[in-house]
């Protein structure tokens, strides 16, 4: 049996996707717009957190005057 081809159950693996189980080729679930916990608007609340923290150290390092 070539490992680079099957799973631990002797099928062939046929996703390669970074979606899907390296063993057994199974797609991983989809998972819903609750995974995020619910919190609206998660990837603007993110991005505006990361902005402030690199620009707090821009300031503290006087790169912003």
């Amino acid at each position: 049996m070539d490992h680079n081809r099957y799973g631990l159950d002797g099928m062939p693996i046929s996703c390669r996707g970074a979606d899907c189980d390296p063993v057994t080729g199974l797609p991983f679930p989809k998972f819903s717009a609750a995974a995020n916990g619910g919190i609206p608007y998660f990837r603007v609340i993110l991005v505006v957190l990361m902005s402030a923290f690199v620009g707090f150290f821009a300031w503290q390092t006087h790169l912003l005057g």
